[in-house]
């Protein structure tokens, strides 16, 4: 029997390129490929499956609530002055005036600017 190997897909992951959606794409598309090649006479059980997709919520449960707890945190810099990079490369400095989470990232507003937490690389 032989295996063919695995072709890159030119496919592009959904839009909000977010860890979850990135998992839950490749999760179901792993599932796709193991129904579709499985042995007709020895098929997947049910509890195989179910067990499976059991993970895959935990998982994302987990990530939604990392995102939650980070946001929470975000909010002990309302007020507080910070200095972050934006994406763009510029040096941004001032005080945090709100907090918002946005596609699973957490966002501050610093100086009518907006800035994503991970880019905060001071804070007095």
């Amino acid at each position: 029997m032989q295996i063919a190997a695995v072709q890159p897909s030119t496919r592009t992951v959904p839009s909000g390129n977010t860890r979850t959606t990135l998992d839950t794409y490749q999760f179901l598309r792993l599932l796709v490929v193991e129904l579709t090649s499985q042995n007709p006479m020895d098929p997947m059980r049910d509890r195989d499956f179910l067990a499976q997709m059991a993970q895959l919520n935990t998982a994302q449960q987990m990530e939604r609530l990392s995102t939650m707890l980070m946001a929470f945190q975000a909010t002990s810099l309302l007020g507080r002055e910070v200095e972050a990079t934006l994406p763009s490369g510029t040096t941004i400095s001032g005080k945090v005036k709100a907090v918002q989470l946005s596609a699973g990232r957490v966002l501050l507003k610093v100086e009518n600017e907006t800035v994503p937490l991970e880019s905060v690389r001071i804070i007095r």
